[in-house]
């Protein structure tokens, strides 16, 4: 079904510059819950997600799947969803973020995002700091970091 989704997702965004991020299904037989996650390289107005929202609810009804739908939230996917794209990053320049590769986390502020390279800046002591360069595409983990 999460396939199914998928490409209803992908026909409706056929066009826009908006994509699709992430698709998670809660639930089971006819009362699951679909929630689908879109984000954009530019801003995300909230008529943008209305009418994406609209348009993925009418292909649904026409579908075989919407018989075991029972609601179908589709949102952007927020801070606390890892990035996909590296164009989401750059959307968050100046912000705290956790990344790394497997055991190696390290929290630091994103200075930079150009394309794959990441710059953060990294505190090494008081008042010392270290700029230290990451490509998108080889970090396992790139979150932002809530402040709570």
């Amino acid at each position: 079904m999460e396939k199914n989704i998928e490409n209803i997702a992908e026909k409706a965004l056929n066009g826009r510059n908006i994509r699709l991020i992430d698709v998670e299904i809660r639930g089971e037989r006819k009362n699951k819950v679909v929630e689908i996650f879109v984000d954009s390289p530019g801003d995300l107005s909230l008529d943008e997600l209305t009418e994406v929202s609209r348009e993925i609810n009418e292909i649904i009804d026409g579908s075989e799947v919407k018989d075991e739908i029972l609601k179908v939230v589709v949102s952007s996917p927020g801070v606390e969803r890892p990035f996909r794209y590296d164009w989401q990053a750059a959307k968050h320049v100046n912000r705290i973020f956790d990344f790394g590769n497997g055991d190696e986390k390290q929290t630091g502020k994103l200075i930079k995002a150009d394309g794959d390279n990441l710059v953060f800046e990294i505190k090494t002591g008081k008042k010392e700091t270290r700029e230290t360069a990451f490509k998108f595409s080889e970090l396992e983990l790139l979150k932002v970091k809530l402040p709570f």
